[in-house]
């Protein structure tokens, strides 16, 4: 899978550091702002997926073309809302466990007991379990907004049996792609937010979304390749969308 796929369209388009920052602004709006994120992601995922890498889609301060981007991207974003509900349970879940193991620790030291097995297995739960529980709950998370976004319908990611079926299908892809994205954005965004201060993480982070959107793209390229059966791919533009002038013809 070519994982720096979206990288290389990203810097393909000759407008990429401006649309990199008005979706690092875009990022400070609250709610609208990742509305309008999700809705140029999904046509990004859908370009992607009919092989029109570059340029990225149009991002601009245009009214009437961010209403159709919210639009666009509403049923995407309710989609990784609703299936993020599992995702947050499961980290309330590690912070309430957190908390108790601290208090259970710390009554054990008060009272001369030695505390040495809590601390062992409060570094068990946090050290392996609960990253491999975040990891695993947020495969069918990937599948439903790959779904949604794809097809611009929120039906397709909301039908349990068939996510679960396409997650189980995609599981080895799925799994090797979140930590190699994980290494990214780490080697990515902490150099590049320590050294300037923080401030590079938002952009930096508008970057790693470009780069997931591609990266669906190559998991559904490689579903249809193991037989996956195909998903109705929606729009590849909004209204408003201003294409650029077609070359001269050549005599």
């Amino acid at each position: 899978m070519e994982y720096l796929r979206g990288w290389r369209a990203l810097r393909k388009d000759p407008q990429w550091m401006m649309k990199v920052l008005i979706g690092t602004l875009f990022s400070f709006v609250p709610l609208v702002g990742p509305i309008v994120l999700t809705g140029w992601r999904s046509l990004m995922l859908r370009r992607a997926v009919s092989g029109q890498d570059a340029p990225l889609p149009r991002l601009d301060f245009d009214f009437e073309y961010l209403k159709n981007l919210v639009m666009a991207g509403f049923k995407g974003f309710l989609a990784q809302l609703l299936w993020s509900l599992p995702l947050v349970v499961v980290i309330m879940g590690g912070y309430v466990g957190c908390i108790v193991s601290a208090v259970l620790v710390a009554g054990a030291s008060n009272g001369g007991d030695d505390p040495g097995a809590p601390i062992a297995i409060v570094a068990v739960i946090f050290c392996v379990l609960m990253p491999i529980f975040i990891i695993i709950t947020s495969l069918p998370l990937n599948i439903a907004t790959l779904r949604a976004e794809l097809t611009d319908d929120l039906a397709p990611a909301m039908r349990i049996k068939d996510v679960f079926a396409m997650t189980r299908l995609m599981a080895k892809e799925l799994i090797i792609g979140q930590f190699v994205l994980m290494a990214i954005g780490f080697g990515v965004m902490l150099p590049f937010g320590m050294v300037t201060l923080t401030l590079g993480i938002y952009p930096a982070a508008i970057v790693m979304q470009v780069i997931s959107a591609y990266w669906l793209a190559e998991v559904y390229k490689r579903y249809l390749e193991k037989g996956g059966a195909p998903l109705p791919i929606g729009p590849l533009d909004v209204p408003g969308t201003v294409h650029p002038p077609a070359p001269p013809a050549q005599f």
